[in-house]
């Protein structure tokens, strides 16, 4: 067994469909009891993405935060992991979303991001499950609320 098939999933893996894994890697970033949240045409997620190859999640976290708020960031050390399954439709494609999820702190914001798509927004940490498009966003934002309890 590995984490992964450990971890909880998410969205529905359709029958006949060929699924893309897709290694990820998404912050919690928090600032005054606010989330960094991005907001794109496709939904509004963590902070994240993809990691590509040669990365590793905290690198990805820390490219992904740039690129996409203008944020950078220095990962934490809590994690957690999760699979969704989910059409991209930029991409015409299905994906098995392995992503981590990090917390991290915001050494510094430069301004929007490089990825004029992409809009920086903060929200409360308890209003941000609701309105995250991806449940294992919402998942792991409840995770990381309730770590301390």
């Amino acid at each position: 067994m590995t984490g992964w098939d450990l971890a909880p999933v998410f969205g529905l893996r359709e029958e006949g469909r060929s699924y893309t894994v897709r290694p990820s890697a998404y912050g919690i970033l928090e600032r005054g009891g606010r989330l960094a949240l991005v907001r794109t045409p496709e939904g509004i997620y963590l902070p994240g993405g993809g990691i590509e190859a040669g990365e590793t999640a905290e690198d990805a976290l820390v490219r992904e935060a740039f690129e996409e708020c203008g944020l950078q960031v220095h990962p934490g050390a809590w994690r957690e992991r999760a699979v969704q399954f989910a059409y991209a439709k930029p991409e015409r494609m299905y994906f098995e979303k392995r992503s981590l999820f990090l917390d991290g702190v915001i050494s510094r914001e430069t301004g929007a991001g490089t990825e004029p798509d992409h809009e920086l927004f903060w929200l409360a940490a308890e209003e941000a499950p609701a309105v995250l498009t991806h449940e294992a966003h919402a998942w792991a934002v409840q995770r990381w609320k309730a770590r301390g309890e």
